[in-house]
């Protein structure tokens, strides 16, 4: 499984830097966060990094009015039409994105998607005529189709079931996930919600279709047992956690405190620096440290014998760590076979707890982003996963 990493503010450098440093990449840009005339200039300092985009239109709530998008020349100028599928405004929409898609020199052609609130087949009309418009204008572009899905759809095993049903009939070669959180948390702690995200993952692949995951975090680790090609993630929580009023420009932006945190990939939680001091001070901070092949000039200062606050460990630094841990985590996560990677993930799990627990004791806690609520979770939606998919999976492992 790849990382794939999802722009979020301020990210063009730092998609740059890290796809050096990988010796490869795939962006997914966010017009929300470059302007139209700088795009041929990103994309040329990406080919240069030999890092590769993908353009994801995020029209998930285009009547939401959000400042920069409105901007794009794609933009539709009448809603109502395009929500209704109709031919001619789709149309334009659709000739405009490829021929974004095709100056960027993109693989695939994300199609744009409002957010799903209920499957039905008025719903699946919609998206087959999108995709309909768009075949007509990608020109040699592979068509990826959105499923940009609220919390209710995903807390539905049913609507989940019919996505699947539905998606056998689109002409497309894959698919761009997105989903709503159950609750207004960053991890999700109902087992459910991931259960059918991972149903829908494996759903889709048995289609022998691409499939990306967006928005995502280290927790998403898991949806190496439904043979998912790839997650995005970013550096600020907004592109890591997926919520539609990141779509929409307030009269009043709230003012976000923001702080920086490093993750341990051992604990799949992350800590404020000052817990790092304290595990200084209680002689474990070493501990703490990523494994040798995790290890990087993003990290390595606050392992060095100095205090960690003293270190000059930036923002920047922390979401760079992240996006490269969590990388080399996705490289390791999919095995030679499905019973290996289930048992491999959950190993991971057990030990990452231990692990926890021990950091606990000796209360250096991540506090909203510490993993020991999730543990339980994860592992419930991996045994309903299990009990439905293990056998068709197995036989069908190096097929998808």
């Amino acid at each position: 499984m790849e990382l794939y990493l999802q722009m979020g503010h301020g990210m063009q450098s730092m998609c740059e830097d890290l796809s050096r440093y990988w010796g490869q990449s795939t962006t997914i840009v966010s017009p929300q966060n470059i302007q139209e005339q700088s795009l041929q200039a990103f994309s040329s300092k990406m080919l240069k990094a030999n890092g590769k985009l993908l353009f994801d239109p995020q029209l998930y709530c285009p009547r939401k009015y959000q400042k920069n998008l409105v901007k794009w020349s794609y933009w539709p100028p009448e809603i109502t039409f395009v929500e209704n599928g109709n031919a001619q405004q789709c149309g334009d929409l659709m000739r405009a994105l490829a021929s974004i898609n095709t100056g960027i020199n993109t693989e695939y052609f994300i199609l744009p998607a409002q957010m799903t609130v209920a499957v039905d087949r008025r719903w699946n009309a919609i998206q087959k005529s999108y995709i309909d418009c768009a075949d007509k204008h990608k020109g040699s572009l592979r068509l990826m189709q959105t499923l940009a899905l609220t919390k209710e759809v995903l807390l539905n095993e049913h609507q989940i079931e019919g996505i699947v049903q539905y998606a056998e009939e689109w002409p497309v070669d894959g698919f761009y996930v997105t989903g709503v959180h159950p609750d207004k948390y960053y991890l999700v702690d109902n087992p459910v919600w991931m259960a059918n995200l991972l149903a829908l993952v494996a759903g889709l692949k048995r289609q022998r279709k691409k499939v990306i995951v967006g928005y995502a975090s280290h927790q998403m680790l898991c949806l190496a047992l439904a043979k998912c090609d790839a997650i995005a993630a970013g550096n600020f929580l907004n592109v890591r956690w997926f919520k539609p009023e990141h779509f929409e420009t307030l009269d009043e932006d709230s003012v976000s405190r923001r702080t920086k945190w490093y993750y341990c990939p051992q604990a799949f939680s992350e800590y404020k620096i000052p817990y790092l001091d304290i595990a200084k001070r209680l002689d474990v901070l070493d501990s703490m440290a990523p494994s040798i092949d995790m290890m990087s000039p993003y990290c390595e200062m606050l392992f060095s014998g100095t205090l960690p606050s003293a270190t000059g460990f930036t923002e920047t630094h922390a979401h760079k760590h992240y996006l490269n841990c969590l990388q080399k985590q996705l490289s390791l996560a999919s095995r030679a076979s499905y019973n290996e990677t289930c048992n491999a993930h959950l190993l991971l799990l057990d030990t990452a707890e231990q692990f926890l627990r021990g950091l606990r004791e000796k209360d250096i806690r991540g506090q909203d982003r510490d993993f020991v609520e999730i543990f339980d979770a994860n592992r419930a939606a991996i045994s309903v996963f299990d009990a439905a998919y293990r056998m068709g999976l197995s036989m069908e492992w190096n097929q998808l």
